[in-house]
């Protein structure tokens, strides 16, 4: 029965907390530009500022998750405080103190969906740990809903409601995650260096760096593809049916997830999600059209789930079982937030200054080189014994 419990708990967590996610980031940069007025140079600076954040945040709570053995109480505090700051962001209008409002906000929301991942693969343990995306499916299912129905309410009563409806999926996140009981505890010492001896695995360097890549690429991509949606005509229920095409996708994908590994490896499904993603960004700017979109937004199946479901298995498979929480965030920290700020920022520098054109061409040849980096000097791991 606590078994049972627990799974609901991660799995109600992974909904909501991605229905508050799915209801803010995709609408966001159009409060910034219609709304505010900023370019697509300060919307980046802006975009920038929680993933810098989250660098220095995350390595804290991480380590304090695992010294402490309290990792879902700690998210739940972090979640509630979370929640309520991020409404702080509809008071202030200029650039600067609207920085300070997200740093503010950043730092506790940073490790929130580390946090869930760390949780699915701690449940699921050493010999299920390829069905995670059967967890990650219900991040799917909450994002999906969200940008749909959210997407819709926008367009009626003003996209200032995504700040609120935000608020309300992080609350009722935080509900799941104290249903959570605690973990085992290790030292701080322990953990850091356990990670320490990870991180300096040239197996895991070199996947590092793909990965970085990679993400880069998908972080320019996503970052503007709301705003590119708008200059193809596109309203908001348009801009959430454009995002919820590509959630329903991956949900095909992940249901499969843990019987392709099985059969073709976890470094190949990583290496077949890089070039897919290619495929998908090297046409995406030529749209004259935003329906143009949608059916290369059928290649996000890969570009998720063997992308990012891929890595985060990759590192599991990679990490011992007391550094397990600890290791997700170290790859969150270096990679997803360190592509999140070169995303934002170089995605800002040029759309503004070349166009959506040149920045997909350039999403799509990031995404070939880490492939390519992939194939030759990353080995598939070994499974590591619990």
């Amino acid at each position: 029965m606590k078994s049972d419990t627990t799974k609901s708990a991660i799995r109600g967590s992974f909904f909501f907390y991605s229905f508050g996610i799915g209801s803010a980031l995709p609408f966001i940069v159009i409060y910034f530009k219609d709304s505010l007025g900023f370019n697509e140079i300060q919307i980046g600076y802006l975009l920038m500022v929680r993933p810098l954040v989250a660098i220095m945040a995350q390595p804290f709570w991480s380590v304090l998750a695992d010294t402490g053995g309290h990792r879902a109480r700690l998210a739940f505090i972090l979640a509630v405080i979370a929640g309520c700051l991020f409404p702080l962001h509809l008071i202030v209008k200029s650039i600067l103190p609207l920085m300070a409002v997200t740093a503010f906000w950043s730092f506790f929301n940073a490790p929130l969906n580390t946090v869930n991942d760390a949780l699915a693969f701690h449940y699921l343990g050493h010999h299920q740990r390829m069905r995670f995306a059967n967890f990650r499916i219900f991040a799917s299912f909450g994002w999906a809903l969200a940008v749909i129905l959210v997407g819709r309410l926008l367009d009626t009563i003003g996209i200032q409601w995504l700040f609120p409806f935000y608020t309300l999926g992080i609350l009722i996140a935080a509900m799941f995650l104290w249903r959570i009981p605690e973990n085992d505890k290790i030292t701080w010492r322990q953990g850091l260096r356990a990670v320490r001896q990870l991180l300096t695995k040239r197996n895991v360097f070199f996947f590092l760096i793909a990965v970085f890549l990679f993400e880069s690429a998908n972080q320019m991509g996503y970052t503007y593809l709301s705003l590119y949606s708008r200059v193809l005509g596109a309203s908001h229920i348009q801009v959430g049916l454009i995002w919820a095409v590509a959630t329903i996708a991956e949900m095909f994908t992940m249901i499969t997830f843990a019987r392709i590994v099985r059969r073709i490896n976890i470094k190949t499904v990583l290496v077949i999600g890089m070039l897919l993603t290619a495929a998908r960004w090297f046409p995406f700017g030529l749209m004259n059209a935003w329906w143009q979109i949608l059916p290369l937004q059928l290649l996000h199946a890969f570009t998720l789930t063997f992308g990012y479901i891929g890595a985060a298995t990759f590192l599991d498979m990679e990490s011992s079982q007391e550094i397990r929480f600890s290791a997700q965030a170290f790859y969150s920290t270096f990679i997803l937030n360190s592509g999140a700020i070169c995303g934002a920022f170089f995605g800002g520098q040029i759309s503004y200054h070349h166009g959506y054109g040149s920045l997909y061409f350039i999403s799509g040849s990031l995404a070939v080189i880490a492939a390519v980096v992939l194939i030759l000097f990353v080995k598939t791991p070994h499974q590591h014994s619990s």
